[in-house]
């Protein structure tokens, strides 16, 4: 071992979140390496939209080429279909200037942002080692040893602490205890490139249908025809009802094909890849004696989208500074470094709370046809009603997620539609009481046969859904009240200005 193997952090993985971590702390003159097991430039399965938090950060961390590439194209319209139909073609809602945001999201493939970050990472000092896979760690908190392999050759690295940084299936949540499985908030996904897409603004498609629930379709336009096209639907969905997310992404192409005017001409430009993600709420104790979980490894991804580029690079953000206090401090135990999670929380839990528990509500496939026909009332709704658009949209998406003041207008709007028998259900679930039966109609049908098939199918599973659901509710009311969103204020880039004393700019 020489000094040349020693550092104060070892950052496992290369991709946004441990890119973003590496650069923070080598910003402030922290030794730290990364060890990614893949060779940069690599393609990563996503659908590589950034939204407008995402492109923020990226001015501020200086990191201005992947969010200036995401310019070409900006992504400021949205085209919604629920089933053959478009529900809504309009400019999205909750994209405007507050908060100092871009007004638009865009595209940049994953294959150039990732490198791009890592080499940013890079030249504040960082030491990367590519295409090396870890194979063990080793020690305890203030003595870790990563072992790794690197064509054919091993070596280990030692530091005090270790960030997990490495997906879903990462090795350090694993070595740590702490790795989950929770098909209930695990999508697998399959995304492709394509081109002969004829667009002449930067448009995004979203697509709910009855063979992707509980998920969706995209497409995501791209600059010269291209597109990332892809389908994510719910791991729990999957094993259930024996589906097969290929056949489901081959399907999803034919229908955009027929559906949508600018796809008919399109084609794959290259073979479908598949992947997981795993959202927020199965997020857990991510920190242990040594070392942090942060990105896809700590579950920060948004329940509703699936997006995860955004999180992870806050989530990164967060630790470091959690991190540089462990060093100042000396202290590598998991009491210390347990202000993670207070620090991830205050900063995540007022919008995320509230998307796992719509995502919990939603994800019961036997109530599939219910819910797409109250999405296709609420999106009419929102086609003429620009407030309730701005605000309910937020959803799936938008950066000022306010739970109480969406939940006021949709409920509110579904009374309509509903009855008053609609909303009274709503609340009901929302307060963990037992279901009111609607109106009669095509609503009170589809809710009917949803309660018939979910208990028929399997009464075990269909009470495990409503205690989970109970659960979610339970922790998301203690953010209802909220007024703020941690996510779109100045204190995630106040950590971005964060420098050793004396660190020239």
């Amino acid at each position: 071992m020489t000094s040349s193997d020693a550092f104060d952090v070892i950052v496992v993985g290369g991709g946004p979140a441990g890119a973003v971590m590496a650069w923070s702390l080598a910003r402030r003159g922290i030794r730290v390496a990364v060890v990614e097991r893949a060779k940069f430039p690599r393609d990563k399965i996503c659908g590589d939209f950034i939204e407008p938090a995402g492109l923020r950060l990226l001015h501020a961390i200086g990191c201005a080429a992947p969010a200036e590439a995401a310019s070409r194209l900006p992504i400021e319209a949205i085209r919604i279909f629920v089933g053959a139909a478009v529900a809504y073609h309009e400019d999205v809602p909750y994209y405007d200037a507050r908060h100092g945001l871009p007004p638009h999201g865009g595209l940049v493939r994953r294959r150039d942002f990732d490198a791009h970050l890592l080499r940013h990472a890079e030249a504040a000092s960082a030491t990367v080692f590519e295409a090396s896979a870890v194979t063990g760690i080793a020690g305890t908190g203030g003595a870790l040893r990563v072992a790794a392999r690197s064509a054919g050759r091993d070596f280990t690295l030692r530091a005090p602490l270790v960030v997990g940084a490495d997906g879903t299936e990462s090795i350090v949540a694993r070595r740590a205890g702490l790795w989950t499985n929770d098909r209930s908030r695990t999508v697998i996904a399959q995304r492709a490139y394509a081109e002969g897409v004829r667009v002449d603004r930067g448009e995004a498609t979203i697509c709910f249908d009855d063979d992707i629930y509980p998920g969706y379709g995209w497409m995501f336009p791209m600059p010269d025809g291209r597109a990332n096209v892809g389908v994510g639907i719910l791991a729990e969905a999957c094993h259930h009802f024996s589906l097969s997310v290929p056949r489901l992404f081959g399907a999803f192409l034919e229908k955009l094909r027929r559906r949508h005017p600018a796809c008919a001409g399109l084609r794959l430009s290259g073979r479908p890849v598949g992947g997981v993600v795993r959202g927020y709420g199965a997020a857990g104790r991510n920190h242990f004696d040594g070392g942090l979980l942060i990105g896809d490894a700590g579950c920060f991804v948004d329940p509703m989208t699936g997006e995860g580029i955004t999180p992870g690079m806050e989530s990164a953000l967060l630790a470091s500074a959690t991190v540089a206090r462990a060093l100042d401090a000396g202290r590598f135990d998991a009491a210390f470094l347990s202000s993670f999670e207070r620090d991830f929380r205050r900063h995540f839990d007022p919008t995320m709370r509230y998307l796992d528990f719509c995502a919990t509500l939603l994800r019961n496939r036997h109530f599939r046809h219910f819910w797409l026909g109250i999405g296709r009332r609420i999106f009419a709704e929102a086609s003429v009603d620009a407030t309730f658009a701005r605000v309910a949209g937020a959803t799936f998406g938008g950066p000022d997620v306010r739970p109480l003041s969406i939940l006021a207008q949709v409920w509110t709007k579904s009374a309509t539609v509903l009855g008053q028998a609609g909303t009274q259900t709503a609340l009901a679930v929302l307060g963990g009481g037992h279901p009111r039966p609607l109106r009669q109609g095509a609503d009170a049908a589809a809710w009917a046969q949803g309660w018939r098939r979910s208990l028929v199918d399997d009464p075990r599973w269909t009470a495990a859904w409503l205690a989970d659901l109970a659960r979610a509710s339970h922790a998301m009311q203690g953010m209802l009240w909220t007024s703020r969103n941690p996510r779109v204020e100045p204190g995630i880039l106040a950590l971005v200005g964060e420098r050793a004393p004396g660190q020239s700019p």
